[in-house]
């Protein structure tokens, strides 16, 4: 059976003690995406309270999710080769040997 990683991550300003079986490193790139969603959100509307911040995030973020579930795998694994071949790309330009 997994251990649950137990950690401590800061969402908007609030702290949240936190357990998950995917270890403390992903529940804080999650707590960092959620409070990223939140603060672009806070910045087009500033005078929208927390707890309604909160919900449109959650809002966006499942509207991604249903998107990219919507996406057929063909041109999902199409989006992600180029990813991959732009970054390759850069690393190669980046490793190469000054001349």
């Amino acid at each position: 059976m997994a251990q649950s990683a137990r950690t401590t991550v800061e969402i908007f300003g609030r702290r949240f003690e936190l357990r998950g079986s995917e270890g403390s490193e992903h529940l804080e790139e999650l707590a960092r995406y959620v409070d990223r969603r939140m603060r672009e959100l806070a910045e087009v509307s500033p005078q929208v309270d927390t707890a309604k911040l909160a919900v449109l995030a959650a809002l966006n973020i499942a509207d991604e999710l249903f998107r990219e579930q919507r996406t057929e795998p063909g041109a999902r694994n199409e989006r992600f080769k180029k990813r991959v071949e732009g970054l390759v790309k850069r690393l190669d330009e980046v490793l190469e040997p000054h001349e």
